[in-house]
C-alpha cells in the first residue's frame, strides 16, 4: 500500500508448522518467517528503517504463563518503500515451539532515515520507543499449519519534526494474515499520478498504485463498506473520485471496473 503524505510498511511474519523425522530440531515446532512489506509515500523515495532486534512472547498449551524469545535475527536497516502492493521481504525464518504468539516486541536502532528530494535526513529514536514497541497478537500456532501475522507501521505518523530535527516513532496496526479480507484494483491514468485512500470507521488507509499498470491492494481489511476515494494532485487538472464498495471475510474484492480519472 502507497499513500499522499503516508507509508505503510508491513512486517510479514509467516509462521509454518511442519512435521519432521524424530532427530530433527523442528519436530512440533513452528517454522517462524518475517518478511517486510510496505505501501510507499508520495514525497518521500526512501524510507529506511533499522530493526535491531525482534523477540516474540508466547505461552503453550498447559500454562498461561509467558516467555520472552529472541529471534534469530542479525539486524539490518531496510528500504520499505518498493515493498508495496502485495510485495514482501523475509527477514526471519526458524523452528519455533508451537503454542500462542501474544506478543511481539521490535526494537529499532539510531540509523533509520528517510530521503526527500532536499537529501537524506536522520530520524532520532524517539525517547518513548527506545526500549522498543510491543504489539498485542494472540494468535493460535497450530502444528502443521501455517499463521501469518501483519505488522503494519504508518510512516507518515511514524516521523515528525521538532526544532529542525526528525524523529521516528512508529505507529502500528497488527492482524493476521487471514483477517477480514483484502481490496483489489486499478488506478488510472498514470499520468495523473493516482492514490487511493479508504476509509472505514477510525481506519484510514492509504496506497499508490503500481507505476507499471495502476493497480492497487489492501490487504487486512474489515468486512463491510469502506469509502474509497482516488485523489490527484490539483496542478495535473484531473477529478479526483469517491465511491463505496464491500469487502468479505476471507476474500479477495477486486473492482470490476478500473478507475479512470477525467479532466
Amino acid at each position: 500500500m502507497k499513500a499522499i503524505l503516508t507509508l505503510f510498511s508491513l512486517f510479514l511474519f509467516a509462521i509454518s508448522f511442519t512435521g519432521c523425522s524424530k532427530n530433527d530440531p523442528s519436530i512440533n515446532a513452528t517454522r517462524l518467517r518475517i518478511k517486510l512489506t510496505d505501501a510507499p509515500v508520495l514525497l518521500i523515495s526512501e524510507f529506511n528503517v533499522d530493526i535491531q532486534k525482534i523477540e516474540i512472547s508466547t505461552t503453550d498449551n498447559t500454562t498461561s504463563d509467558e516467555k520472552w524469545t529472541t529471534l534469530d535475527f542479525q539486524g539490518g536497516v531496510y528500504n520499505v518503500l518498493p515493498l508495496s502492493n502485495g510485495k514482501s521481504k523475509q527477514i526471519i525464518d526458524q523452528f519455533f515451539p508451537a503454542g500462542v504468539l501474544r506478543k511481539i516486541k521490535i526494537t529499532f536502532g539510531n540509523n533509520s532515515k528517510i530521503k526527500t528530494d532536499t537529501g537524506e535526513k536522520d530520524l532520532i529514536l524517539d525517547s518513548e520507543i527506545k526500549d522498543g514497541i510491543i504489539v498485542e497478537v494472540n494468535e493460535n500456532l497450530y502444528a502443521n499449519y501455517i499463521t501469518s501475522i501483519m505488522i503494519d507501521i504508518n510512516a507518515a505518523l511514524s516521523f515528525y519534526e521538532s526544532n529542525g530535527n526528525y524523529f521516528l516513532k512508529p505507529v502500528l496496526r497488527v492482524f493476521p494474515e487471514t483477517f477480514g479480507g483484502s481490496l483489489k484494483g486499478y488506478a488510472l491514468p498514470l499520468e495523473a499520478e493516482p492514490a487511493v485512500i479508504i476509509v472505514k470507521d477510525k481506519d484510514t488507509l492509504f496506497t499508490i498504485p503500481e507505476k507499471s499498470d495502476g493497480m492497487f491492494l489492501f490487504k487486512g481489511l474489515k468486512a463491510g463498506e469502506w469509502e474509497i476515494a482516488v485523489l490527484s494532485a490539483s496542478s495535473l487538472g484531473y477529478r479526483d473520485t469517491l465511491f463505496v464498495d464491500s469487502v468479505f471475510v476471507g476474500k479477495t474484492r477486486e473492482l470490476k471496473s478500473k478507475i479512470v480519472l477525467k479532466k
